[in-house]
């Protein structure tokens, strides 16, 4: 096993950036060019292209804006205006700029330009050595900028203990504001600030009740102009969006339009992404799955003036709109032979149709130059190498800028995984999938099986996106599970979507809504690997193992409850157990508002059914799916009498960070010992830098 283990350590993901090159183009526009930084072997190099000229000229020597690199806000604490005059920072809950008080009523709970504490997570940010900078949004004069006040005063409070603080000694308690389904919720309210004068202006908007993230964390406030600020609000459990029209002059708001829906209305695909919705006058592009597919509709004065977009697909993403051309370039979902790839399109905003841009059938991520000129356009599929090209307008391609370069990553012992089709439980609706084969694979021999699960509702795990400016690529070396590691220790990985989840539409992802246990097709992962194994003989079903982190932790001991004669072997990791203990945000949006029974869902009642090998794992001060969760998991088996182990590390929140090799290492033995079959190497340690030896 030890070369298994080897291998299993060169595919972490840790390594893609020594064993993937050229894989994407992140455009920096100027004036006549663009340029972009590209990966080699060697190291860092720079492209310029001249699209007008079709040129390109590619060089070692960095560009002056990457040679002399902006901290992000996130390390400095300060938010800074465009025209570099103003620093807004944020102290004991009051604003300065420039250094100088700016507000002086802030206080603990009661804090200007901060998130709630439940969306700020204080005790990662510190472990981390972040600063949280305040959240606003700076006016097109560069000087004025709105703000948010957050109150939970009234919010209950967790507390976490941290048992090995550094240094020694006694035992610390961290105590945050965490909102828990039906609890008080916090309120925000809005007020625009002169950073040269000090003058305020409240917006007149009564304090409205949020959870999770206030409209400032997820883009849902922006300028229009100086004087026109819109506020897209969500009610509670997400069953409506308002939008508020505010004059920044004088603070006076008016809602101009609003939906509501008795299940989720969402204003993007998911309730973690930036919405799709623009504001242009009297004009707003807006967001609605209403038709059971997520489409654009324009409005003129709050009234419906025509469809953007209609049809069984679904619009993914906004590149940009042109309320003078009368027209919008985006991404959409549905429009290629599998359904979660994304194609560009333009469409009329008055109604004249929608025109597919790319024809290649594959997944793209595409840039768009300011003036609309041109297009840098990544695609790929699971089984071939990404390539960039530039289109013009039209999507015709101009020149190709980039091809991805994975010979590191094959002779590292990656092995592209194969994209599948399959019936969900209902025997009817397609699901799609992702299996993964260690790079050794023998057809003749038999493989036991992992599926590698993150069944929760607001994002998918099969395919390419970018959520909250994070990019997610499991064709690669799968950040989000690692799968192609987890396949070189010698199991066949499953990584699978089923009902429940987003990007299919409405009746598909509301399969998970009111469900108490919020399952999100467990089922479906079990008929999927049942007709894989029926049609690859290499597939041992005997031997079907699950593991997952988060909401994938809570589906791994729910998989070995539920359906204990299937799923026989998996690791646990930082679960939400319970809903009712866990974000309000979590049973709110997919269980409905109060007062909807929360605790319906509980895993606790059925600990007695575990007769499967279970790993629990988590981190004592993880203050997302805080370690109460599990302990009360832990507890509940311990009265059932049921064996399982359970790893605790000390000083960890939600990802482990010093610990993360340990961690690691330990799920990688528990794997080989009782799904594979075979005993760990001895005293095998994992890299704490991950693979930098190997």
């Amino acid at each position: 096993m030890i070369d298994a283990y080897r291998r299993a350590e060169a595919l972490h993901v840790s390594q893609e950036a020594k064993l993937v090159h050229r894989s994407a183009v992140t455009p920096v526009w100027e004036e006549d060019s663009f340029w972009y930084e590209a990966s080699s072997p060697e190291g860092p190099t720079y492209v310029r292209i001249f699209p007008d000229r079709k040129e390109r000229v590619e060089t070692r020597e960095a560009p002056a804006a990457a040679a002399e690199p902006t901290l992000p806000p996130e390390v400095t604490g300060a938010q800074t205006s465009p025209d570099g005059r103003y620093t807004v920072t944020a102290a004991d809950g009051d604003l300065l700029v420039n250094g100088r008080p700016l507000t002086h009523d802030g206080e603990p709970g009661h804090a200007y330009g901060l998130p709630s504490d439940q969306n700020r997570l204080p005790i990662v940010a510190t472990q981390q050595g972040m600063t949280t900078p305040p959240l606003l949004a700076w006016a097109p004069d560069g000087r004025r900028f709105v703000t948010h006040r957050v109150d939970q005063r009234h919010v209950p409070t967790l507390t976490i203990t941290q048992s090995c603080p550094p240094g020694g000694g006694r035992p610390l308690a961290h105590t945050m504001h965490y909102e828990m389904p039906g609890d008080p919720l916090p309120t925000f309210t809005h007020a625009i600030f002169d950073a040269e004068t000090g003058e305020r202006v409240d917006l007149a908007v009564e304090p409205l009740p949020f959870t999770h993230d206030a409209p400032l964390n997820l883009g849902r406030i922006w300028w229009e102009d100086n004087d026109t600020l819109w506020i897209l609000y969500g009610t509670r459990g997400h069953r409506g969006a308002i939008l508020y029209r505010a004059d920044a002059r004088t603070g006076r708001a008016e809602i101009l339009m609003e939906e509501h829906t008795d299940t989720i209305m969402s204003t993007a695909p998911t309730i973690v992404e930036h919405p799709l919705v623009r504001t242009g006058g009297d004009e707003v592009l807006w967001y609605s799955d209403r038709s059971g597919w997520g489409h654009l509709y324009l409005y003129k004065g709050g009234e419906l003036k025509n469809p953007v977009t209609e049809g069984e697909w679904l619009v993914r993403e906004l590149l940009r709109v042109d309320w003078a051309a009368r027209e919008v370039l985006f991404l959409s979902g549905g429009h290629g032979s599998n359904p979660y790839d994304r194609r560009l399109c333009r469409a009329d905003l008055d109604g004249g149709g929608v025109t597919v841009l790319t024809p290649e059938d594959a997944d793209h991520q595409a840039h768009v130059s300011p003036d609309g000129r041109w297009l840098v356009d990544t695609y790929a599929t699971p089984g071939t190498p990404s390539v960039s090209v530039l289109r013009d307008a039209t999507g015709a391609v101009v020149m190709e800028l980039e091809r991805a370069e994975l010979s590191a990553l094959e002779k590292a012992g990656w092995r592209a995984p194969e994209r599948f089709t399959a019936k969900a439980a209902d025997g009817v609706t397609d699901v799609h999938g992702l299996l993964f084969l260690p790079s050794d694979f023998d057809p003749s021999k038999r493989y036991p099986i992992l599926d590698s699960i993150y069944n929760g509702p607001q994002i998918p795990r099969q395919l390419r996106t970018t959520l909250r400016g994070y990019t997610l690529d499991p064709w690669l070396l799968d950040p989000a599970g690692g799968a192609p590691s987890l396949a070189a220790l010698g199991m066949a990985v499953v990584v699978l979507d089923g009902r429940g989840t987003p990007y299919r539409g409405k009746a598909f992802q509301e399969v998970s809504y009111g469900d108490p246990a919020v399952s999100v097709g467990l089922g479906d992962h079990v008929a999927a690997i049942t007709q894989l194994a029926a049609e690859r003989p290499y597939l041992d079903l005997e031997r079907v193992g699950v593991t997952g982190h988060s909401g994938g932790g809570a589906a791994t001991t729910r998989a070995l409850l539920t359906y204990p004669d299937f799923f026989r072997v998996g690791v646990a990791s930082a679960g939400d157990y319970e809903h009712d203990g866990y974000y309000a945000i979590w049973g709110e949006t997919y269980q409905g508002p109060p007062p909807r029974d929360y605790a319906e869902g509980s895993m606790l009642p059925h600990a007695g059914a575990l007769t499967g090998k279970l790993l629990i794992v988590f981190g004592e001060m993880d203050d997302n799916c805080h370690p109460a969760l599990s302990l009360r998991l832990v507890n509940a088996l311990i009265e059932a009498d049921a064996d399982f182990e359970m790893l605790m590390v000390p000083n960890a929140a939600h990802g482990y960070l010093h610990a993360e090799a340990h961690v690691l290492r330990r799920q990688w033995d528990f794997l080989t010992r009782h799904l594979i079959g075979a005993e760990p190497p001895a005293g095998y340690r994992i890299d704490p830098t991950f693979g930098a030896s190997a």
